[in-house]
């Protein structure tokens, strides 16, 4: 395997990618890189249209990023007495909606990232190119399933069901694991299925586990995607030099709790 992607406890891997109070921001260089010209090509191969799309993506997860971990704090806050809060199951069901979407926005521009590191002269798809360098670079499955995000396209049918109205987010209280969630459809059949240490026996599912290892997800993706890229131009791997976003204890407390919990 190459030492690039090395097998890490989720512990380390959480350690490395959050502080108490700040969160690695892959995107300045992730971005940086894909604006280089491939290997062998000159740089106005890319027209000005993949250019954009390129820093606009980029752009966009800097952005919602810092918004998903606001609603996950909103979502993992601790309530008061039942009876001074009648709306708790309204405002959440709009919280882990607004989180679902938030998160697919998310993938989907990450996606777009991914695309732009595709040299479509060689390869005819993404899952061309992944293959090549699974081969090239020793990947396991794991890693593939990560760096190819193999579940954006469930949770891009979660997301357009919920946008055009096909499926509703329902959101219960549970005594021993605080809020969880499912999405139905009409006919009351779930629509997300998920490992057993992240669901209850019932089949509703743990709201602060599942968004937790969402969000961790597009961590490891953005992380292994901004090494692939930068192996492929330069040969090199060099992750020190990713900076920080600082939120403050107050926001990313909540998601450093979680990982305390369940890692």
């Amino acid at each position: 395997m190459n030492p690039n992607f090395k097998q890490m406890t989720l512990q380390e891997l959480f350690q490395g990618l959050f502080t108490s109070v700040a969160y690695k921001n892959f995107i300045p260089k992730y971005r940086s890189l894909l604006l280089e010209p491939i290997a062998g090509q000159k740089k106005e191969t890319r027209s000005a249209h993949e250019l954009d799309a390129i820093a606009a993506a980029a752009q966009e997860v800097a952005q919602l990023m810092p918004r998903a971990f606001g609603i996950y704090k909103l979502i993992a806050e601790k309530q008061g007495d039942k009876t001074k809060r009648p709306d708790f199951i309204t405002a959440q069901t709009a919280l882990h909606e607004y989180l679902i979407k938030t998160l697919y926005l998310i993938n989907r521009n990450c996606h777009t990232l991914l695309e732009a590191q595709v040299d479509y002269e060689m390869f005819a798809s993404v899952e061309g190119h992944l293959k090549t360098l699974k081969t090239k670079y020793i990947l396991l499955d794991e890693h593939l399933f990560l760096i190819g995000q193999e579940w954006r396209e469930t949770d891009e049918t979660i997301y357009y069901s919920l946008v055009e109205g096909e499926n509703k987010v329902k959101v219960f209280e549970t005594d021993a694991n605080g809020v969880a969630f499912q999405v139905y459809n009409s006919q009351m059949d779930e629509q997300i299925k998920v490992p057993r240490k992240i669901r209850m026996d019932n089949g509703l599912i743990i709201s602060l586990r599942y968004f937790f290892f969402a969000i961790l997800r597009i961590f490891q993706h953005l992380q292994w995607n901004t090494q692939l890229c930068e192996l492929e131009k330069r040969g090199v791997a060099t992750l020190d030099s990713i900076e920080e976003v600082e939120l403050g204890t107050e926001v990313l407390n909540a998601f450093n709790q979680a990982a305390r919990e369940i890692l």
